[in-house]
């Protein structure tokens, strides 16, 4: 797949957020990922990232629950969201972050088009670079929280020093995966409509029963059960405490699906080949269905 240029507002990174951390990054590296190092939030999560050319998926879990309530913004924490969607029994995609250059335009767009928002956080992030050497992320967010929509809801993220996360060393995945093609929600599609035509605009669109909000870089699709039960057959769906509008699979595209097959048989990891997509379960990837095409 040729590197789509990022767009504002395009996918920038899903948050598979997961109870267990160490042990849900040892599995995305059976898949064949090779994830960035491990580093740190100051408001206490630990985060570990699969980079592609325009995108990625954070794999992010709680560290330290003392340092909630650091970098708060009239009472919101980024840290507790997370512990909170946990303490639910949930695991897998908490959160969307959507992709800025501006973060303050951005928000003042998007609080114009009717989307509620929690503010603007800025923050820096230790991490450790491929040759070794120790930098510092220098980032900046705008919260768009739905309380009634908590697992289908965003933020918008500004990466004030790009070099350090787009990283080259950090995309050579021996599975072959380069980019996140689409994230689909299992909602009544109706739920989600008002909040994507509020960002995106004409861009959003039915494709049958399914709706789909093209951000120029990935697809965010809204289907119902009869729809998912179609797409991913011979697949448990993610596992939720309550029956709301939550994201249920990431797609991905892969170079090399052959090595991705021999990867994933060779380490047992559960998945299934589907009209040549590779889906692999939700157990083996933080409570979402990975959907891997050529």
């Amino acid at each position: 797949m040729t590197a789509v240029a990022q767009f504002p507002q395009g996918i920038d990174h899903p948050l598979v957020t997961v109870r267990d951390h160490a042990a849900a990054l040892e599995l995305y590296r059976q898949m064949g990922f090779a994830p960035s190092p491990v580093s740190y939030h100051p408001w206490g999560s630990v985060t570990s990232l699969m980079m592609f050319p325009s995108n990625f998926i954070e794999l992010i879990g709680v560290d330290d629950r003392s340092k909630f309530g650091t970098h708060s913004v009239d009472g919101f924490c980024f840290g507790r969201q997370l512990g909170q969607f946990l303490d639910r029994g949930e695991e897998g995609v908490s959160l969307v972050a959507l992709h800025s250059k501006d973060a303050d335009a951005d928000h003042a767009r998007m609080v114009h088009a009717g989307l509620d928002s929690q503010g603007r956080i800025d923050f820096r992030r230790r991490m450790t670079l491929p040759d070794g050497r120790h930098d510092e992320a220098v980032v900046s967010l705008a919260l768009f929280i739905d309380p009634e929509l908590p697992d289908a809801s965003n933020f918008i993220c500004h990466q004030h020093r790009p070099e350090l996360i787009w990283v080259k060393g950090w995309q050579n995945h021996p599975n072959g995966a380069d980019g996140i093609l689409a994230i689909t929600y299992l909602a009544d599609p109706k739920q989600l409509e008002p909040r994507w035509r509020a960002i995106y605009g004409d861009a959003v669109k039915y494709n049958g029963t399914v709706l789909e909000a093209d951000t120029q870089c990935g697809v965010l699709r809204a289907i119902d059960a009869a729809t998912a039960a179609l797409e991913y057959p011979g697949i448990e769906l993610p596992v939720v405490t309550q029956e709301r509008p939550h994201a249920i699979a990431i797609r991905l595209h892969t170079t090399r699906p052959d090595s991705l097959r021999s990867i994933l048989e060779h380490n047992a990891i559960p998945h299934r080949d589907v009209a040549g997509r590779v889906l692999v379960a939700p157990q083996s990837a933080g409570n979402v269905i990975l959907e891997f095409i050529n």
